[in-house]
């Protein structure tokens, strides 16, 4: 079995397989994840222990597959010390944003998680952090302030970043079409994406159904960042996502970071842990094969499959 590619840090390395690929999960959705389960019978929303055994359980099952996994503060880790369910063999990607929701329309803006300090990070056993960013044209200074605290606080606790950008069209407008956003996803590359060591992107040039623009986008927004990017799964139709996957690779993208296409559809089953081990675990290892597949066309990288 080969090293990585060369000149990924040590920081990395812990996050992605041999060949330089990543192929990592992410349980870190906390607002979102509560509106995904069925409301209780007096119509309000599951509680927060309901939310952290599903990430326990989810975690449990599909660690063995990943070459990383993203659990925020507090529900997956609510106290200053790497999880119990995550190996030491498997790397952990701390979430360090604080989200904003509103109900029914999502993540409306995001900060920095002041509970997430580098003693908190040094605690967990974290090879990285990861920020969202919600990225507008309007290239306001609180953004990059944000992004620039965020990179400050993964260079004093000596982790990698992984800076994901989410983009929206400006306050009180909608996309002129899907290219105005397609741009948008470009254009936020190059705002916010290029100091990070990682990148995560939505699918760029992506249509409900049809992947055939992934590539060709994939393959701008491989020269923008100029480093390694990954591919998030939110508004990707699951029955899509691996062949954009296979897209995105194949213009650049060093693999994914992904949570929805994986495990959205169990959330709901009596038995999730089942659903999990039935339907999940085929998609994840699926997924870690294309990223894989396309790793070693590009590098050479080899290994034992």
């Amino acid at each position: 079995m080969t090293e990585p590619a060369e000149g990924m840090t040590a920081r990395l390395r812990a996050l992605s397989d041999e060949t330089g690929g990543f192929a990592m999960l992410a349980l870190d959705q906390r607002e979102s994840l509560r509106e995904m389960f069925p409301p209780l019978p007096d119509g309000s929303l599951v509680d927060d222990d309901t939310l952290t055994s599903f990430k326990r359980t989810a975690g449990s099952i599909l660690w063995p597959l990943a070459t990383g996994i993203l659990l925020d503060r507090p529900l997956a880790i609510p106290q200053a010390r790497r999880p119990d369910f995550v190996p030491e063999s498997c790397g952990v990607i701390l979430a360090a944003d604080e989200l904003h929701s509103i109900h029914g329309v999502g993540v409306v803006s995001t900060g920095l998680d002041p509970m997430v300090d580098e003693a908190f990070i040094r605690a967990t056993g974290a090879a990285a952090i990861k920020l969202l960013v919600i990225w507008r044209r309007e290239h306001d200074t609180v953004t990059q302030d944000l992004v620039a605290r965020f990179l400050d606080l993964a260079d004093r606790s000596d982790v990698a970043s992984f800076v994901e950008g989410i983009v929206r069209p400006p306050l009180g407008e909608d996309w002129r079409d899907l290219e105005d956003r397609h741009a948008a996803i470009l254009e936020a590359a190059e705002d916010i994406g290029r100091d990070a060591d990682v990148y995560k992107a939505e699918v760029p040039g992506y249509k409900v159904g049809d992947v055939s623009g992934v590539r060709e986008a994939s393959r701008a927004l491989t020269l923008i960042v100029g480093h390694p990017w990954v591919v998030l799964s939110n508004g990707v139709h699951q029955p899509d996502f691996a062949s954009a996957v296979h897209e995105a690779t194949a213009g650049g993208a060093s693999g994914f970071l992904a949570g929805r296409a994986i495990w959205a559809d169990t959330v709901a089953e009596p038995d999730p842990a089942r659903a999990i081990s039935e339907r999940s675990v085929a998609r994840l290892r699926e997924l870690s094969a294309i990223v894989k597949k396309s790793r070693i066309r590009a590098t050479g990288a080899g290994g034992s499959a």
